[in-house]
């Protein structure tokens, strides 16, 4: 990495562009580059990404995104599914229990 320090004694922090120019490109930034005392260290840990990367990469990025939104919403129609499984079995034994307590 050359530096192990940046400017303001801090150890740098791996961090993810996703700039147009720079989508998913790795850099090393000071912990305090989003906080009010801005330190400027900064050092790139990937090489340049070549033009075709810039239109693919934040395509399939958002097709991941997309995906995993997706999941969020199976799981929770799977939570529901299942819950309205468990009243279902519940209220056939009921039922079940009934019917047999009118025939006996």
């Amino acid at each position: 990495m050359g530096l192990t320090r940046c400017y303001s004694s801090e150890k740098p922090v791996l961090v993810v562009s996703w700039t147009p120019e720079n989508p998913g490109r790795r850099f090393y930034g000071c912990t305090n580059y989003w906080v009010r005392r801005k330190c400027k260290y900064f050092q790139w840990r990937d090489d340049e990404i070549c033009e075709r990367g810039k239109v693919l990469i934040p395509e399939q990025r958002q097709q991941i995104l997309t995906l995993e939104a997706d999941i969020v919403g199976y799981r929770k129609r799977e939570k529901r599914l299942l819950i309205c499984l468990g009243l279902s079995l519940v209220i056939s034994g009921m039922l079940l229990c009934l019917m047999l307590l009118l025939v006996g």
